[in-house]
């Protein structure tokens, strides 16, 4: 699996979407990635607080969400394994498998639903991750 699922997927904005920022990301294209985003989109990955995100509100704005991206988008980091998708009303949700690689070189996996919602001009406005970090930290190897 990968996320061919959703590259076939019937297209739409949303989708389009959350194809390149799947893409990007598994490229390590943190500039790429960046540009996917409005000016005030909201990232929360994971939702809720963790290490990641203490206060758990999330980065809102593309300042903010540089500064996650520039931490946590590497080349050879991530991988999305998608085992279904959804679409409507200007979002997309993709339900799969992401494998992430830490700082240290250690590799952990975790089951994830990732919520992507877009503006008229394909923008991304939200990128809503639900992963469970303290689960992530289990499986690390």
């Amino acid at each position: 699996m990968s996320i061919e699922l959703v590259k076939n997927a019937p297209k739409t904005p949303a989708r389009e979407a959350s194809i390149r920022s799947m893409e990007l990301s598994m490229a390590g294209d943190g500039e790429g990635w960046l540009a996917l985003f409005a000016d005030d989109a909201i990232v929360q990955d994971p939702y809720g607080p963790s290490p990641m995100d203490p206060s758990g509100k999330g980065r809102v704005g593309k300042e903010e969400i540089g500064k996650f991206c520039s931490a946590y988008i590497k080349p050879d980091s991530i991988r999305f394994e998608i085992r279904q998708t959804m679409n409507g009303g200007g979002a997309c949700v993709n339900i799969g498998t992401i494998f992430a690689k830490s700082p240290d070189g250690r590799m952990g996996w975790n089951e994830v639903i990732n919520i992507y919602e877009v503006n008229d001009a394909g923008k991304i406005t939200l990128l809503r991750s639900y992963w469970d970090f303290d689960a992530n930290m289990k499986t690390m190897f």
